[in-house]
């Protein structure tokens, strides 16, 4: 891995000499985690979550070509990984957009952005129990269009080979039914810079030991813009998990967040997030259905000198109800340092 990096050094050098329209960024994110009870899994050190290497450019007058490179501190080790791969194309055919390689892949709300990219430092725990902590990224090929209606409708199709799912370092076994994924997208545009998105999701996977997955969401993205500044975000996510075991039992779930935040001043904004999960199928040693909920509350507030660097301060508390009972506490607070540095590119809205 060392090898690579050095290679990849070399590389950005003699590419930044050479006119080629290369374009190079690189982003860090470092999150010290503190408990604040017993039961929490805080890691009570400063870490470098994640450290990332972009490169884009076009590669001729049909193609991009898209390169990141990822570490992530894990277990108290650095591990290396290509988190995208892929070339991509919205001139191939006309009103089509495609992309081939290894991707993050086109779900959701947050899944379709990089983690240190998200208005909030961790993810809410719907998200992290049915896709990652950070997000979803396979092998595949993923298409979009903007469809002939009258109004702005967006639809977005992949298939991945879902070797694995989640974000693993392993190579996975061959599913009997690979990933399979598609969001419909639409806008309302209300004045310069401010509308709302709604975006409605289905993804499905059939693995190797013939456990079946399906995933149905819907997203919503609210901003408000005065000038340059973002006064109101709202954002939210519900998604329904239904798995299908080879032993013929079943387990439905059903999460949601909701996040608020209010710019107050371009440098200074401040939010609040619920989450809540519940289990459909759990069941205790009378195979009696369980009565079970997760809810979890974020206050937090950030702090940025422009686009490119922010720091961000959370208090957090979750916890889980089971028959009446609270379990699982978990009560942490988190700092949290952004920065992009190099080539920036555009954000989705």
């Amino acid at each position: 891995m060392n090898k690579m990096i050095t290679l990849l050094l070399v590389f950005l050098s003699t590419s930044a000499i050479a006119d080629t329209g290369l374009e190079i960024v690189a982003a860090g994110d470092l999150v010290y985690s503190q408990s604040l009870n017993d039961e929490s899994a805080a890691t009570e050190k400063l870490a470098v979550r994640g450290a990332e290497v972009m490169l884009f450019a076009p590669i001729d007058h049909i193609w991009d070509g898209v390169f990141s490179l990822a570490a992530h501190d894990e277990g108290g080790s650095t591990n290396f990984e290509v988190h995208e791969l892929y070339v991509s194309s919205s001139k191939l055919i006309d009103g089509s957009r495609f992309k081939i390689g290894q991707f993050f892949l086109g779900i959701g709300r947050l899944n379709r952005s990089h983690q240190h990219d998200w208005p909030f430092t961790r993810a809410p725990k719907v998200h992290r129990d049915f896709l990652a902590e950070e997000a979803v990224f396979d092998a595949g090929v993923e298409w979009g269009t903007l469809l002939p209606t009258e109004f702005y409708l967006d639809l977005t199709i992949g298939v991945t080979s879902g070797h694995r799912f989640g974000h693993v370092h392993s190579s996975g076994t061959k599913p009997k039914t690979p990933t399979h994924y598609m969001r419909l997208a639409t806008f309302v545009d209300f004045t310069r810079g401010s509308g709302l998105e709604l975006g409605t999701t289905y993804l499905g996977r059939n693995n190797s030991q013939g456990e079946k997955m399906q995933i149905v969401g819907l997203d919503s993205t609210f901003k408000w813009r005065e000038g340059k500044l973002v006064k109101w975000l709202v954002t939210s996510e519900l998604m329904y998990r239904k798995l299908d075991f080879a032993s013929a039992s079943s387990e439905e779930e059903l999460g949601f967040y909701l996040f608020g935040e209010r710019g107050w001043t371009p440098a200074f904004r401040s939010g609040i997030r619920f989450d809540t999960l519940k289990n459909f199928s759990e069941r205790n040693l009378l195979q009696k259905k369980v009565n079970n909920i997760h809810w979890g509350a974020t206050l937090q507030s950030s702090y940025q000198t422009s686009e490119f660097f922010k720091t961000r301060l959370s208090l957090s508390h979750e916890f889980r109800r089971v028959e009446g009972l609270t379990q699982d506490k978990d009560t942490r607070a988190q700092l949290q340092f952004v920065f992009i540095i190099g080539a920036h590119p555009a954000h989705d809205f």
